[in-house]
């Protein structure tokens, strides 16, 4: 099985032509990674850590300075290794930030990682010297059996083989005696401490093996874009990776791996379609904690027992009647508030366009489709949700 998805991973970026569909799928390869390390906290082990991303600064301000110190001769690397040492450099200061903050869970751990961040954030900003940031280059020194960096083809081959071995020990990580107690000091801390283990040292390497991975896509973020960002310190980073999990489903294998592929694409495509993108993540992480709160993987896996008790055209025609209904609604609700900032911050214009489509504010019919539209589209899910109450009843 993990042969065949290493064939898939790595064959990938061969499928690939161009550069711009490289670089979009090595970032969806580093937010998948990511991800993976943010979900060995919440979704395994139950700790929310609201200042996950300095484990990912942290490698990626490692791996710059050596690939500086690469690229002005006085050390030799290959650059396939470097995520190494990245990792290493998120696992050393998750030693440290672990030792005190898992201490404590729920709140208390939360705010305190929260705490942490801003205040490594304002040391970025206070001390640009220090964490302002760097410009590297991936070429220069780094020669592997003249393998060429300068391609995208070459770095997305760098960033799937890395994304296949995060993959692989993560995976084995929890099918291991150390995983398991992670969910059982998930599940029930009380009862794991009473038959005699220690919560604080499951937390404590749980901890560490996250931020192990997490430095490692702070590397390969060094890599594919040849910088060093102080902005990676920002919650804005740590909100992000949260909702990619939180989307997938936390407490599941596939939950970050399916939340941060849907979470970066959605993102590309809205960022490059709008500019008030992040109120649309706003309301889908809204949407997603309001009705599906296990995430996608959960939602697939409670809809099995509905699947095997429908006939074939009854599930496609369940399915085919909620998707298209809710696209309706999404869609023209997106319709109707891409209307009104065009009217409130750009008053001047009279036509703008909106995932590839050509909207216009003078025209009335515009403005009915779209309220129609969305006026129907909610009455019907309203009515399938109360359907559905009324039969679970």
């Amino acid at each position: 099985m993990w042969g065949l998805i290493f064939l898939f991973i790595v064959s990938m970026p061969m499928l690939v032509s161009r550069d711009g569909h490289l670089m979009l799928l090595s970032q969806v390869g580093i937010t998948i990674i990511f991800a993976i390390s943010f979900n060995q906290l919440l979704g395994q082990t139950g700790l929310l850590n609201l200042g996950h991303s300095i484990f990912m600064g942290a490698g990626s301000y490692f791996s710059g300075m050596i690939l500086l110190q690469i690229n002005k001769g006085d050390l030799y690397m290959p650059l396939p290794i470097l995520p190494l040492l990245g990792g290493f450099a998120g696992l050393i200061l998750a030693s440290i930030i672990g030792y005190f903050s898992v201490q404590r869970a729920g709140m208390i751990f939360a705010m305190l990682t929260l705490a942490i961040l801003e205040l490594v954030n304002s040391f970025s900003i206070s001390f640009p010297s220090v964490l302002g940031g760097m410009t590297v280059d991936r070429t220069l020194n780094t020669d592997f059996f003249r393998f060429d960096y300068n391609s995208k083809k070459s770095v997305c081959l760098i960033v799937m083989t890395w994304l296949f071995i995060s993959l692989y020990v993560s995976y084995y990580f929890l099918q291991s005696p150390l995983g398991k107690m992670c969910n059982a000091v998930r599940e029930n801390p009380s009862r794991t401490e009473y038959i005699g283990y220690s919560i604080y040292m499951v937390r404590y390497l749980s901890f560490c093996f996250s931020g192990f991975i997490a430095g490692i896509a702070g590397t390969l973020f060094v890599i594919n874009f040849e910088l060093v960002s102080p902005e990676v310190f920002s919650l804005r980073e740590s909100f992000n990776i949260l909702s990619a999990t939180f989307i997938g489903g936390t407490g599941y294998f596939l939950g970050p791996i399916i939340g941060a592929t849907i979470f970066s694409l959605s993102s590309i495509v809205l960022s490059n379609s709008t500019e008030i993108w992040s109120l649309y993540q706003g309301i889908i992480l809204m949407i997603f904690v309001l009705y599906f709160p296990k995430g996608l993987t959960g939602f697939f896996i409670d809809q099995s027992d509905f699947i095997t008790s429908k006939s074939k055209r009854g599930v496609l025609y369940h399915y085919l009647k909620t998707i298209v209904t809710a696209l309706i609604t999404i869609f023209s609700a997106a319709w109707l508030i891409e209307c009104l900032n065009t009217i409130l911050h750009h008053p001047e214009k009279k036509d703008f366009v909106f995932l590839w489509i050509l909207f216009s504010t003078s025209n009335p019919f515009s403005w009915f489709a779209a309220i129609s539209l969305a006026a129907l589209g909610i009455y019907v899910l309203v009515a399938n949700i109360n359907k559905i109450k009324e039969k679970s009843v």
